[in-house]
């Protein structure tokens, strides 16, 4: 992380440490930005989600938990989606669900996979974010 960090001293970036990763973004850019920014769009396109769900296991996704509920809830959407913010591992969060592990989370998707292909579903999202606009 320290040779990260002074390589990229004088560029637009910054370098964090998380659980079994290191991560390096541009300044200004976070997870919860991408939220916003994924919302406005669906928002924008007229889209009518069942719900959103969003799955993280560090601390930087707390943003990511926080802007997903505060986006839904505020959004123009006709009706509002059920959200399902969800950290791996139990422990202090703006997340509602826990999941216990890894293998949680992919029963979870296999099991919305299966439910999915059963029924027909109201929309699907194909689409493009640009953060171009974002990042200086």
């Amino acid at each position: 992380v320290n040779h990260l960090e002074n390589v990229l001293a004088n560029e637009p970036a910054i370098v964090t440490r998380g659980q079994h990763i290191v991560e390096v973004k541009p300044q200004g850019v976070s997870k919860g930005l991408v939220v916003e920014k994924v919302m406005s769009r669906i928002v924008n396109d007229g889209m009518r989600p069942d719900f959103l769900m969003c799955v993280g296991d560090d601390r930087s996704d707390e943003d990511m938990f926080e802007s997903l509920l505060n986006s839904a809830s505020s959004s123009s959407l006709p009706e509002t989606p059920e959200v399902f913010c969800c950290t791996v591992g139990q422990k202090p969060s703006k997340a509602k669900y826990y999941l216990d592990d890894t293998a949680d989370v992919l029963k979870l998707l296999s099991c919305l996979a299966g439910a999915a292909s059963t029924s027909r579903p109201r929309f699907n999202l194909h689409a493009q974010v640009s953060f171009e606009s974002t990042v200086v």
